[in-house]
């Protein structure tokens, strides 16, 4: 059974390295989560009951549920739920780069390391490798 089991993969995250929007490569990353993990699960379910109850918009409440993948950074600020989605308002980017990396299982496995490989990188965010995003959950 444990070879279906995806929860504490999905909870141990992936590192991220981050480009800039002309394809630089910077000294930054991000620790991703995957879409199985406990902290999207409960954002998920709390985005869609703020939507249902109008107490929230869809883009915040996504942006919500992406910033909840996010679970540490390279950056100075602290990686707090108000930075990362105000990062992530910022930056779109970015935030279609987490969701294609947390929707897709096989690199929660296929990694041996906590970072994505070069072939991986080179995909990401522009390449649509990813079978499953985030977004498409709510």
């Amino acid at each position: 059974m444990e070879e279906f089991f995806t929860r504490t993969k999905a909870n141990e995250g992936v590192k991220l390295p981050l480009t800039t929007p002309d394809g630089k490569e910077t000294k930054h990353w991000l620790m991703i989560r995957g879409v199985d993990s406990d902290a999207f699960r409960e954002a998920e379910a709390e985005a869609k009951r703020s939507i249902i109850q109008k107490r929230i918009e869809p883009g915040e409440a996504m942006r919500s549920v992406v910033a909840s993948l996010i679970s540490d950074w390279s950056f100075d600020k602290p990686c707090s739920r108000d930075e990362v989605m105000a990062f992530l308002l910022e930056a779109p980017q970015i935030a279609d780069a987490v969701d294609k990396v947390a929707g897709d299982r096989k690199l929660f496995f296929a990694l041996r390391s906590s970072s994505l490989n070069d072939s991986q990188e080179a995909s990401l965010p522009s390449g649509e490798q990813s079978t499953e995003s985030a977004s498409e959950t709510i």
